[in-house]
């Protein structure tokens, strides 16, 4: 156990339950289509693949023609639909450019997480695209508020329809039929089966899973051609159809399970898709023509277009217990993926957070209840915001804007007004005359083929004002907020040995006062907590109180420390509730004053766990990573097999120096270590660990440098080693240049 504390009022043990009335939250099914353009459905205006589930739910359901995505491309969008943010403040905000996926901050918050505190049991199934290809880390589903994940975990693995293995929870599980390049299972087959299982398991309690189908993404693998076989198409365009109308089947097999259990009126059915039609190679090799099927129906543009064809998508809600005079209507609001966070916490009476862009569209499909103000913002004129960098061009999504595809872009809808900007490069910060601006109005020209900004110059000017109001840079910190309310606010170092302050804040999310607060914090083994004065004041709703625990840090601590809070309380004076909250503590010597290189004149730099000499005539042995020469590095053993980790380099000092902290730059900011030991020695054969930081994956190209610091101590021998990296092999470690500071 570690050292804990508690701060609020003395408590007698009390039973209480909240009584509940009226109708029980509703189930969520939402359907997450991959690439799947305006037009690819009938009731969207296709006319050669065939839909008949999906047209049947839009017949009978709310059909949304101005409905968007959050992105032109995957990783991007999918952040927008789970956080409620636009891209212009949302986390992710590109593509993975590497096999190594940007990952989810710590402490995002998904709708997942908020239907999880609300007792919905919560999973998701099929493509995820946020974290390394390993368990454990803080971007796995598991961690970001889904109970049960099976599926890819990263972006580049979902482009695999017949994977030799996918992940359930933290467990690789492998698909033997598919082995020695077989295609005996098709990954989103497997994900349906395990949807409809979680349905079965869940069918008396609230839930929600998100259907992550990599369906039609490229390539268009499929296990037959269906309907489409004697079709005279390409083999491309029949196996397209075909993944089409297999996902249609998906969605009927989901309805079918909700209509056995008799649960179809608890249930709220989305169907939705993260950007418009793609291009890219089929099974064959060659590209997909979206012009065949028309699949992005009236729109201009394509997947990675800012224009409408990239970003305007199908939009279905089918909620057969809800809808009243709602059900088989249109609604022509202009809407996005940010709307259905708000949304979900509408229908399950979850808290949100203030930093959200979206809104409820509840009152859109839900004639029983109408939202609650708390949920609502006023959708028709509000700006809709989206932010695009690709390194990427596919031949028609270029031509459709003009060759912009890999250029900067945003773009802004407000009413039916449309404004999108290209950037010379991919520099946001140049001069806003150097941008091609262009304006639109999509009530007269929904193609946007007449560019009307030189006709409206003063709407031009606001338009733009609206870009840079909705765009903050990702590196500005959000606001800190949870669920539960509890907030854990550590400061950015606690040094070893010392003692600091770590403030737990409760916030009232709830509509009644917080009474007899009951605070507790829990550090790691060996720490000292000492909380602050109790007090019997309550918190009301809306409101906020900060409790002060005093925190001392062995001096052999190190790294990153897990904190826990936990909270005890009445709600209204008389119901009993619980709330936890966890956060990662640094124990760390902050960052040097006035700090000083240590002379590494005399030092040995010839020792290292594996050395690979493959390296283009830039180096690879140790000392290549102490020669003050960017250019070359040293590289851990990749010929003819790779080294296992941990891998290590290490320096020896002709005699006793101080060190107080070590700075190295990788070759490439996407090839980061899991975490990193800094180790020293006297003699070279005992090591003492004075510091380990773990690090996220992700990030520039770079490379960049990093430093780590520690509490300053003399050593003869300094050591970094890692576990591992987040690399695609996991299986090597490439360090530039490394400095020892004091």
């Amino acid at each position: 156990m570690g050292a804990a504390a508690f701060a609020g009022a003395a408590w007698r043990t009390t039973s209480a339950q909240a009584a509940s009335s009226g109708r029980r939250s509703p189930n969520v099914v939402l359907v997450l289509a991959d690439d799947l353009g305006y037009g690819t459905l009938g009731s969207y205006g296709q006319q050669q693949i065939k839909t008949p589930v999906l047209d049947k739910l839009a017949a009978e359901g709310v059909r949304y023609t101005d409905f968007y995505a959050g992105a032109a491309v995957c990783a991007p969008s999918r952040c927008t639909l789970l956080t409620g943010m636009h891209t212009g403040h949302a986390t992710v905000r590109q593509n993975p450019t590497t096999s190594v996926d940007d990952p989810f901050l710590p402490d995002e918050v998904t709708f997942g997480h908020l239907l999880q505190a609300q007792g919905y049991a919560t999973a998701l199934f099929g493509k995820w695209g946020f974290s390394p290809d390993a368990p454990g880390h803080y971007s796995h589903p598991n961690q970001q508020g889904f109970d049960e994940f099976f599926g890819y975990l990263t972006h580049i693995h979902a482009h695999q329809y017949y994977p030799t293995y996918l992940w359930h929870n933290q467990t690789r599980v492998e698909i033997p039929e598919n082995h020695n390049g077989a295609n005996g299972a098709y990954a989103p087959d497997l994900v349906i089966e395990r949807t409809l299982d979680f349905i079965d398991a869940n069918k008396d309690n609230p839930f929600m899973v998100l259907v992550s189908t990599n369906i039609p993404h490229s390539p268009q693998h499929v296990p037959d051609y269906g309907p489409y076989a004697n079709e005279p198409w390409g083999e491309g365009e029949k196996a397209h159809a075909a993944q089409i109308t297999r996902l249609d089947g998906h969605v009927g097999q989901l309805v079918a399970k909700l209509e056995q259990h008799g649960i179809a009126d608890d249930t709220i059915v989305l169907f939705l898709s993260d950007n418009g039609p793609h291009e890219e190679a089929s099974h064959a090799g060659i590209p997909l023509n979206p012009d065949f099927f028309d699949e992005n129906g009236p729109l201009r543009g394509y997947k990675r277009n800012l224009h409408e064809g990239g970003i305007r998508t199908p939009a279905i809600i089918w909620a057969p217990g809800y809808m009243g005079s709602n059900a088989g209507t249109e609604v022509s609001q202009p809407l996005a993926f940010w709307d259905i966070l708000p949304t979900l916490a509408d229908l399950s009476g979850a808290p949100v957070p203030p930093f959200i862009d979206g809104g409820s569209i509840r009152s859109t499909f839900d004639a029983s209840t109408p939202s609650s103000n708390e949920y609502e913002v006023p959708l028709q004129e509000r700006p809709l915001y989206w932010w695009r960098v690709e390194p990427y061009a596919t031949a028609r999504a270029n031509e459709a804007e003009g060759g912009s595809t890999t250029r900067a872009a945003e773009a802004v809808r407000r009413g039916n007004w449309k404004a999108i900007r290209f950037a010379p490069a991919k520099d946001r910060t140049v001069a806003d005359d150097l941008w091609d601006f262009r304006l639109y109005n999509l009530a007269t020209d929904l193609g946007e083929d007449v560019n009307v900004a030189a006709q409206n110059p003063s709407l031009a000017v606001s338009m733009l004002a609206l870009m840079k109001q909705e765009w903050t840079e990702p590196t500005v910190p959000r606001e800190k907020w949870s669920v539960s309310g509890l907030v854990i606010e550590p400061p950015a170092y606690l040094p070893p040995g010392e003692t600091a302050q770590v403030v737990v804040r409760f916030d009232n999310h709830g509509d009644k006062p917080y009474t007899r607060v009951d605070l507790h914090l829990e550090a790691p083994a060996g720490w000292t907590v000492r909380a602050p004065r109790r007090s019997r004041a309550a918190i009301r709703p809306g409101g906020s109180r900060e409790f002060v625990f005093q925190v001392t840090v062995p001096a052999a601590a190190s790294g990153a420390q897990p904190l826990t809070a936990s909270a005890k309380f009445l709600v209204g004076h008389r119901e009993v509730a619980t709330a936890t909250a966890t956060a990662t503590a640094v124990a760390s010597a902050p960052p040097l004053e006035n700090p000083v290189r240590v002379p590494t004149t005399g030092w040995t730099f010839t020792a290292s766990s594996s050395t690979d000499l493959s390296g283009n005539g830039r180096g690879g042995r140790p000392e290549h990573a102490f020669d003050g020469n960017t250019d070359t590095f040293w590289h851990s053993q990749w010929t003819p097999s790779h080294a296992a980790p941990p891998h290590w380099i290490q320096a020896q000092a002709p005699a006793a120096v101080t060190v107080a902290q070590v700075r190295f730059l990788l070759r490439s900011d996407t090839e980061r270590p899991r975490s990193l030991d800094v180790k020293v020695s006297e003699d070279g054969v005992n090591w003492t660990t004075v510091a380990t930081h773990e690090y996220a994956i992700g990030g520039s190209a770079g490379p960049t440098w990093n430093a780590i610091t520690f509490a300053p101590g003399t050593a003869t021998h300094v050591r970094l080693e890692t576990p591992g990296t987040y690399e695609a092999s996991g299986q090597h470690f490439v360090v530039r240049e490394i400095e020892f500071w004091r």
